[in-house]
C-alpha cells in the first residue's frame, strides 16, 4: 500500500508540474537583440524558431489587443501574441534530456539541465552538470520491505571532451569520456569505463558507446530477501557496446522515440539485449515508456521512468 501512495504522489506531482509549466506566459528575462535565437511553440503546437526583435507591451490606450513579440525568422518577421503563444525558450534549452536515452548516457553534458527522477518506480536518481563538462549522475533503489544491505546503486561521473558543429544547420559531433561504479547489493562493485560519441542533427541523435568491465570478481551472488537468490557472471576485461537512437515525431514536437542495443560482451552474442521506448517531454519533465528484450531467454520486461529538470 505504501508504494502505491509513493507512485501515485509521484505521479501527481509530475503532473502538476507539466499543468503549471504549460500555463506559463511570456518569460520575463527574454533578450530582444536580434541575436539569441528562442523556439516558440504555439497553442496549435506549431514550433518556430529564431531571434526577438521587439516585445509588445500592451500600455492604456494601445491599438495592441495584447502583449507580444517580433519574431525575425527565415520567412520574416512574425507578430505573435500571449493568447497564441504556449512557450518560449532559448533554443539550445528545447530539449534538456538530451544528455541520456534510458539506461545509456550520451556524450552531451548535463550543464545546466541537472534532474531528478524515478527509474522504474522503484529507483530514485538525479544528475548534476558541472559547466559543460562534468555531468554526474547517481541513483539507488528504494524496494519495500529488502534491507539496505540488498539494495543496489550506481554513480555515473561523464566528462565531455569535446564538441564541434559540423555545419551552419546545426549538426554537431561530441565525445565523451566517463566510469560508473554499480552495487548490485553492498557486497558487489562493478566497475566499468566508456567512450561514447553522439552525433546530433535536427531532429535526431545516433550515440554509440564502448564500455569495458574492469576489476575482478567475475561471479556475483545478488539476493533480495527470499525473492532473489542467484549468480550471475560478467567476465573481468570483457568490452561491451551500445548503440543508441533519439529521435522526435515529425508532428509531435514533445514526442520521442528512443531505442537502445546492448551487448555487454561482444564475444557472446546472447548477452544482447534491444529497448524500444518512446518519450513525451517538455522543458520541465519527461516521461519514458517502453520494452526491454533480452536475447539470452528470450526475456520481455517493461521500463519507466520520470524525470523532473526543475530550473
Amino acid at each position: 500500500m505504501r508504494l502505491q501512495t509513493l507512485v501515485f504522489t509521484v505521479v501527481l506531482a509530475f503532473s502538476s508540474a507539466a499543468i503549471s509549466f504549460a500555463q506559463s506566459s511570456i518569460p520575463l528575462n527574454l533578450k530582444a537583440d536580434g541575436k539569441t535565437e528562442y523556439s516558440v511553440r504555439l497553442t496549435n503546437g506549431d514550433i518556430l524558431t529564431g531571434t526577438i526583435s521587439s516585445i509588445i507591451k500592451r500600455t492604456k490606450g494601445s491599438k495592441e489587443p495584447e502583449d507580444g513579440i517580433i519574431l525575425q525568422t527565415r520567412m520574416g518577421d512574425l507578430t505573435m501574441y500571449e493568447s497564441e503563444i504556449a512557450e518560449i525558450v532559448r533554443r539550445s534549452k528545447l530539449y534538456r534530456h538530451n544528455h541520456r536515452l534510458y539506461i545509456m548516457p550520451t556524450a552531451e553534458p548535463i550543464g545546466t539541465n541537472h534532474f531528478v527522477g524515478l527509474w522504474e518506480l522503484l529507483a530514485l536518481y538525479g544528475g548534476v552538470g558541472i559547466g559543460d563538462v562534468v555531468s554526474i549522475t547517481a541513483g539507488r533503489t528504494v524496494i519495500p520491505t529488502v534491507a539496505a544491505s540488498e539494495q543496489g546503486s550506481v554513480v555515473n561521473i561523464k566528462a565531455t571532451m569535446y564538441s564541434v558543429e559540423l555545419d551552419d544547420a546545426g549538426n554537431r559531433g561530441t565525445f565523451a569520456l566517463g566510469g560508473n561504479l554499480t552495487w548490485a547489493n553492498a557486497a558487489n562493485q562493478i566497475w566499468n569505463l566508456y567512450g561514447a560519441a553522439t552525433f546530433t542533427g535536427s531532429r535526431s541523435s545516433i550515440t554509440a558507446l564502448v564500455f569495458a568491465k574492469i576489476g575482478e570478481p567475475s561471479v556475483y551472488h545478488v539476493t533480495a530477501r527470499d525473492w532473489v537468490n542467484s549468480l550471475f557472471r560478467y567476465d573481468s576485461g570483457s568490452i561491451g557496446i551500445g548503440v543508441g537512437l533519439d529521435t522526435r515525431f515529425s508532428d509531435r514536437s514533445d514526442l520521442h522515440f528512443i531505442g537502445e542495443l546492448w551487448n555487454a560482451n561482444i564475444a557472446k552474442l546472447s548477452n544482447t539485449a534491444v529497448l524500444l521506448g518512446l518519450r513525451l517531454a517538455n522543458t520541465s519533465v519527461s516521461a519514458d515508456f517502453g520494452i526491454v528484450v533480452v536475447a539470452a531467454q528470450p526475456a520481455f520486461f517493461p521500463v519507466v521512468s520520470f524525470a523532473w529538470t526543475p530550473f
